[in-house]
């Protein structure tokens, strides 16, 4: 089921990276000839989800690779790393767009607004394609990361053409940076959001949709089962989810462990789509040796 949906957003990317690379050729010879630096900007904008439409496509790929004796979990984090590598660039390539915007907010420039106007329809057209094939597998932050790309260049061209109309109808040529701008503070607030979603991965945080009292409730709930602690719940991507537990058992439950066991984990798996669990069962009065930590519920 994985390598199915793998294969899809592979070839889900596949398109957004050839309909990237077109508009962004056609916005740079645009931006060049016509002076503009809204839509200059979009084609820097454009220019880096190519390269981060690349990385996630390559980071798809490896995630596929199996286990190995030093890379136990495989390389599902390298779908993490690859995100928080698209939104730091992401982060850096706003604040080129500020600067260049504040320039041309002190010394306006005269911008060509009919060729201008043309080019950001054809670039808000085909980042609108990306966006349909990408958000079928927006729950993977490495194709989250891509897509979050993506809107912010339909945002950007979406901008342009306002500008352009804008600059159409009264000559206000500031407009343009001032576009720049308001391109750049929606990239770096969409690119913020993801960030915080990637750094709670890498600290090995719980999932956000699973909350750990539920799952202590839920393996308590087995019958044989006395208590749970030393729970840990994190993710080594966004879709792939590990959890360990002691349990305390009754004597019987101990004696049937295979039965607790599955029980345990069947109801793990149903209830919170947990499909990986390590569980150490105790029986009632046993010292624990070794470092524990204990579960705050």
């Amino acid at each position: 089921m994985v390598s199915e949906s793998h294969s899809a957003e592979q070839k889900n990317l596949g398109i957004a990276i050839i309909a990237t690379s077109v508009i962004m050729a056609v916005e740079i010879a645009g931006g060049l000839w016509y002076g503009s630096l809204a839509l200059m900007s979009d084609a820097w904008h454009m220019f880096t989800d190519l390269l981060s439409l690349f990385l996630c496509f390559l980071a798809g790929r490896m995630a596929l690779r199996s286990p190995t004796l030093d890379k136990t979990f495989g390389y599902y984090r390298v779908e993490v790393l690859s995100a928080l590598a698209n939104g730091v660039t992401l982060v850096i390539v706003s604040l080129y767009i500020f600067y260049q915007a504040f320039e041309r907010i002190m010394y306006p420039h005269e911008v060509e607004v009919g060729g201008m106007l043309i080019i950001a329809l054809i670039g808000l057209a085909a980042n609108l394609v990306s966006i349909t094939f990408l958000s079928k597998s927006i729950f993977n932050i490495n194709v989250k990361s891509a897509f979050i790309h993506v809107v912010g260049d339909a945002l950007s061209s979406l901008g342009v053409v306002v500008a352009g109309i804008i600059m159409f109808f009264t000559g206000w040529y500031v407009i343009d940076p001032v576009v720049s701008v308001i391109i750049g503070a929606v990239i770096v607030y969409s690119t913020s959001k993801m960030l915080r979603e990637v750094v709670h991965i890498l600290m090995e945080g719980a999932p956000s949709n699973i909350r750990l009292e539920d799952v202590i409730k839920t393996l308590k709930s087995v019958p044989g089962v006395v208590d749970a602690h030393d729970a840990h719940i994190w993710s080594i991507t966004s879709y792939v989810h590990y959890l360990s537990a002691h349990v305390v058992v009754t004597r019987n439950g101990y004696e049937n462990t295979g039965k607790t066991l599955n029980e345990l984990k069947d109801r793990i798996k149903e209830r919170h789509g947990i499909k990986h669990t390590t569980i150490q069962l105790e029986t009632a009065g046993y010292e624990e040796v070794g470092e524990v930590h204990s579960t705050p519920c």
